[in-house]
């Protein structure tokens, strides 16, 4: 049957009245298969190596949480563990008002070694809805152990549960909960209230529907044991996850911690979900946190799409750095392959407003770097495209020494700084000049960007767009189209609508002139830029400078170029 209980649904073979029968009886006969805790004290009066279901009670006629596991995990077979408390037997009301709260001296006995679900929900069946924010039953301190496959742990407040096999299923639980997925594969934390979820050194999991300050993903790849296959979100609105944010201040008033992190991952999707913002997606989270994603360690085959990702604008404090910004919304360092960024908002609230950008928008390799490669921000296919919009200083920001970034069909406007900049080999942000035969080094091999010379509207429905692109000999270069309201204030860039692409093949001495017609409506007044990638390998220049966008262009003896779609039309899912 399924019920409901603080409005989280759980799906469950036992009827209120079973459990309540059970509450009368103390416990029930093993083939029912159910034990139902009593006592809040953690008092043991049975053989801890034999005692089964069939010998409880013990002689005080009570049963203690540690009896009901010893019980469950002597016992063969799937046992569920219900909780019937009076509530004047409840202790700590001063610290957890409204709550049962389970204590021991030691604990040792708070673990399930035999497959087993430990239902908190069962307290509020018996004695009703004591405490409006949450659920009505506290492990204090200590953490619970699911060591069994085929574990769950739901209903609980304020505590901590660790699944360390498979197939665990950890479900609506509530308040400052701390859960773990260590080891195992196959689990499934859902529609949880958390401080911190981690999946360490885990495979195949799921972690959808969650309200939590962070959210880690780690591995150890040198020690043959990466995270891999795990997802994180869905494509449901019920599968979001809302990250809040983590971190904390130093000593002297720095602010430094991340909603999400990826270490050591394989083959990892964050999906569809809110990250950084508060729940209602209006403000970010908390303050002390200065990084949305961070990706560490190696991270392999990696997918973050759908995604509304706040700005962390961690702000330090007393003494030495109060008033200062930290922050970016997406951090690169040490080692990511095949790393896929789609369609995901970067600096937007949930009304679409670039109102949540950090200091940097996504920095790709300028601190730590150790080898970043086929790494894609965007794509030139309709729903491809990210939108990366109000940050204090640059959209996106690419080390000197990151080799092959490719950024494609974006929407980047609204930033304080360039929308792309790379950086030299010897250091420094603002517009890198185009040089000859493009044999400067730093970022993406400083690849030059194109010169556009005109941009006229041909009536309501297209744009005929005429330049020229010098760059390596012999090379061949996807050139994409960009229009904006204004021209950036250094003169290059930004893009806010993505209008389409062309490709061009350079001469013997480095250069190509294009002049293409494009199926879109742009505004005479309006601004147009461009920018170039090196193909195969995708690296691509910084913004080119703005021209205006005239009217009366004339069809004449055009190259048609490709559109696939209007990149600043993304619409986030609600």
């Amino acid at each position: 049957m399924c019920f409901t209980v603080k409005n989280v649904q759980f799906s469950g073979t036992m009827s209120v009245l079973s459990f309540l029968i059970v509450g009368l009886l103390g416990v029930q006969s093993a083939s029912a298969q159910v034990v139902t805790v009593t006592i809040a004290k953690d008092t043991i009066d049975v053989d801890p190596w034999t005692a089964t279901i069939d010998d409880l009670p013990g002689p005080d006629g009570e049963v203690s949480f540690s009896e009901a596991m010893i019980a469950t995990n002597n016992t063969p077979g799937h046992q569920t563990v219900a909780f019937n408390v009076p509530q004047a037997l409840w202790p700590f009301q001063w610290l957890y008002p409204g709550r049962l709260v389970l204590t021991s001296t030691i604990g040792y006995y708070w673990r399930a070694n035999d497959s087993v679900t430990i239902d908190g929900t069962t307290q509020t069946a018996f004695t009703g809805d004591s405490y409006a924010d949450g659920n009505e039953v506290v492990i204090d301190t200590l953490t619970f152990y699911l060591n069994a496959d085929d574990s769950t742990f739901i209903g609980f407040d304020h505590s901590a549960v660790s699944a360390t096999a498979n197939n665990a299923l950890i479900e609506g639980n509530t308040g400052n909960m701390r859960i773990t997925v260590y080891g195992g594969s196959g689990s499934v934390v859902r529609g949880n209230e958390a401080s911190t979820i981690v999946v360490d050194r885990s495979t195949d999991n799921r972690v959808v529907g969650n309200t939590t300050s962070r959210i880690r993903v780690l591995g150890y790849i040198g020690g043959g044991q990466p995270a891999a296959n795990n997802i994180i979100g869905g494509p449901n609105p019920e599968d979001r996850n809302y990250v809040t944010g983590y971190g904390s201040y130093n000593s002297e008033g720095m602010p430094n911690g991340s909603a999400m992190q990826l270490f050591d991952t394989v083959d990892c999707i964050i999906e569809n979900n809110w990250i950084g913002t508060t729940p209602d997606g209006l403000a970010s989270g908390n303050p002390a946190c200065t990084i949305g994603i961070k990706f560490e360690g190696e991270n392999y085959g990696t997918i973050v799409r759908d995604n509304m990702i706040s700005g962390i604008l961690g702000i330090g404090t007393w003494p030495h750095h109060n008033g200062q910004f930290f922050g970016w919304a997406v951090y690169f360092q040490q080692i990511v392959d095949n790393v896929e960024f789609t369609n995901n908002a970067i600096g937007l609230d949930a009304n679409g407003d670039p109102t949540l950008g950090s200091v940097t928008g996504i920095e790709i390799g300028t601190f730590n770097y150790y080898g970043i490669s086929d790494l894609r921000l965007g794509g030139s296919e309709p729903g491809q495209g990210n939108v990366i919009a109000g940050h204090m200083f640059n959209g996106i920001t690419i080390g000197r020494d990151v080799p092959n970034v490719r950024i494609a069909g974006n929407s980047i406007y609204g930033n304080g700084g360039l929308g792309i900049d790379l950086v030299p080999t010897g250091f420094g942000y603002g517009v890198t000049p185009n040089d000859p035969l493009d044999a400067d080094s730093g970022a993406n091999g400083l690849q030059n960007f194109p010169v556009l010379t005109s941009a006229a509207t041909i009536g309501d429905t297209h744009i005929r767009i005429a330049g020229d692109l010098h760059t390596s000999a012999s090379s061949r270069c996807t050139v994409e189209f960009f229009a904006s309201p204004e021209c950036d204030p250094s003169g290059h860039g930004e893009g806010q609508i993505y209008l389409g692409m062309t490709e061009v093949l350079t001469d013997g001495a480095g250069d190509a002139a294009f002049d293409v017609m494009l199926a879109a409506s742009v505004p005479v007044g309006w601004f147009v830029s461009s920018t170039a990638a090196l193909e195969p390998v995708g690296a691509t220049s910084e913004f080119s400078a703005c021209v205006d966008v005239t009217g009366g262009g004339g069809f004449g003896n055009v190259v048609p170029g490709t559109v696939n779609g209007m990149g600043g039309s993304r619409r986030l899912k609600k």
